[in-house]
Order: structure tokens, then C-alpha cells, then sequence
């Protein structure tokens, strides 16, 4: 019973997504003008030299690359982190902590039923790319199966990050600088606009100490067979520590943001007292002790009315 409801908001999150196709569909248009702009760049890089690769990568396999990556970052890309610091700031999120439905859960089912459509759509779109760069690419299945493995690990790798990121909404009021600036670094330290192979050693020895290469560099690579011959598995595993990182930070920052949350004079609605009787408050409510991993409402909070 306690899972049905998040799987309810997971359905929710499918249906959303495909209310919401177009402009889905329209998103992936926009990224193809930054792809045809590598395009030309890396044309024009290696016409300029006689070398028949740049740090391990031919012509065809550098475009398959940004190809490649540029739909992974858009699989994995978020939103919902402005959300997350607009329900703080106007006191919606005390719906979530009265009721027994957890922010956290609900969150991150969302997300990933959001992203189920996406992912199809995605994996069909892989798949003509790998046909039109056939000669760069060697087909593979154990590829494939990996690259299935390493995309929704690499999905919600990337919502633990963006959560953890949107906790900071209850210490700063006005985020959406700190969203912004953090995306961009975010996007370039994943290798969403070049391979992390062409930074120099000592960039690649901070950027192998952190999750972000295993949201999309990683997955591309997989598919182009650039990882090293130990196979793509070794790096899955990684993604799963990290995955278990995130979390246990996302639960940490969670119970400290919570212990500062305060609501005033919003409303609220208390269900589960003596049957499915509903109570409405017009309340100021403060809220403790409530962790994202555990199933049930806050150990403890207090209501007392406004007036």
C-alpha cells in the first residue's frame, strides 16, 4: 500500500510526458543547431591538420560523439529543481510533509516516469545515428545492454545531484544563479559539449574524483568502444556508489533544510485522521525530523492556527 502511491506518481509522470510531447520533440530541435556547430568546428580542426585523430578520436567518431552526447545530456536534464525552490519559498511543500507522501518519493518518481518516454524516444534516435555512422561504429550487442544499464543509472545520477542542489533553497531564497551557473559547469564537466579525454591531466584527475562523467561521458563512450578493454562494467559500478552517495547526502541535507522550514498562513490538508476524515487549517506549521528515505510523516511537527 505504502508503494502504491508512488506508483500512482510514477503513472502520473509517464502521462505527463507524453501530454507534453511536442514540446519534448521541440526541445530535441533545439539541440541541433549546437550539433551542427561542432560539426562544422570539428571539420574544419581536422582539415587543418594532417593527423588522422585528436586525443584518440577519428573525424567520424568526434561527430558521433557530440551527436551522442547532446541527446544523453538532454535525457538526463531536469527542471524540477526550480520547482523544488519555488514550493519552498511559497510554502507549498507543507502539503508534502503533512501528508503521508514523502517530497523526496514523490520527486523522483515523477522524474523517472517523466523520463520512461523520453528514454524510448531517445534509444530510437541512438539507433539511427549508430546506422548513419556505421563506419565509425562497430555494432555490438554487449554494447547496447551496457548502454541500457548505464542510461537510467545515469538519469537518476542526475536527479540525486539537481535534488541535492535544490536543498540549498532553504538557506538562499533567490537560486536560480546558482541553477544556472551550476548547469553550465555541470554540462561541460559531464563531456556534454567535448570528450573528457581532451582535457589536459591534470582537469581529468579532478573530473575522474566526481559523478559527472558518468552522465554522459560514459554512456557515449560505451557505444563508440572507447572504454578500455576491461569492459563497460567496471564503470556501472561506480555509477551504483555514487548513486548510494547522493542519496545518503540527499537525506543529510534534507533533515537539515527541514529543521529550518517554517509555513505561515498557508493552507493545508490533513488526511488519514479517523478514517478519511479531511481537516483544513488555515495554519503556521514548522516541521522536524523528517528524513526523504523513510516511509511515513514527520516524527515530529507542530499546527497551531494562524489567528
Amino acid at each position: 500500500m505504502h508503494l502504491r502511491k508512488y506508483a500512482v506518481t510514477f503513472k502520473m509522470g509517464v502521462q505527463n510526458s507524453i501530454e507534453y510531447r511536442t514540446n519534448f520533440l521541440l526541445s530535441l530541435l533545439s539541440t541541433v543547431f549546437p550539433i551542427v556547430i561542432q560539426v562544422f568546428l570539428w571539420h574544419a580542426i581536422f582539415r587543418s591538420t594532417t593527423s588522422s585523430d585528436i586525443f584518440g578520436y577519428s573525424e567520424g567518431q568526434v561527430i558521433a560523439y557530440s551527436f551522442l552526447a547532446a541527446l544523453f545530456a538532454k535525457l538526463a536534464a531536469t527542471g524540477f529543481e526550480y520547482e523544488v525552490a519555488g514550493d519552498v519559498k511559497n510554502g507549498q511543500l507543507s502539503k508534502f510533509v503533512v501528508q503521508p507522501v514523502h517530497y523526496f518519493g514523490y520527486r523522483l518518481c515523477s522524474f523517472l516516469g517523466e523520463k520512461c518516454m523520453h528514454l524510448l524516444v531517445i534509444l530510437l534516435i541512438t539507433l539511427v545515428i549508430l546506422g548513419w555512422f556505421r563506419e565509425v561504429v562497430v555494432w555490438e550487442a554487449s554494447r547496447l545492454a551496457a548502454c541500457l544499464i548505464a542510461l537510467p543509472l545515469a538519469i537518476t545520477m542526475n536527479f540525486l545531484i539537481y535534488f541535492n542542489l535544490s536543498m540549498i533553497s532553504f538557506w538562499i531564497i533567490e537560486v536560480w544563479g546558482i541553477f544556472l551557473t551550476f548547469s553550465l559547469i555541470a554540462g561541460i564537466a559531464s563531456g556534454g559539449v567535448f570528450p573528457l579525454d581532451m582535457f589536459g591531466p591534470a582537469a581529468q584527475t579532478v573530473l575522474n574524483m566526481l559523478p559527472f562523467k558518468y552522465i554522459v561521458f560514459f554512456p557515449v563512450n560505451v557505444l563508440l568502444g572507447k572504454i578500455p578493454q576491461a569492459g563497460p562494467l567496471p564503470g556501472i559500478g561506480p555509477q551504483v556508489m555514487w548513486i548510494a552517495i547522493l542519496a545518503a547526502i540527499a537525506a543529510v541535507l534534507w533533515h537539515s533544510g527541514m529543521r529550518k522550514y517554517e509555513s505561515a498562513g498557508g493552507e493545508a490538508f490533513v488526511h488519514g485522521l479517523e478514517g478519511s476524515q479531511e481537516i483544513r487549517l488555515d495554519l503556521c506549521v514548522v516541521y522536524e525530523e523528517q528524513s526523504p528515505l523513510d516511509d511515513g510523516v514527520p516524527d515530529q511537527f507542530f499546527v497551531r492556527d494562524h489567528d
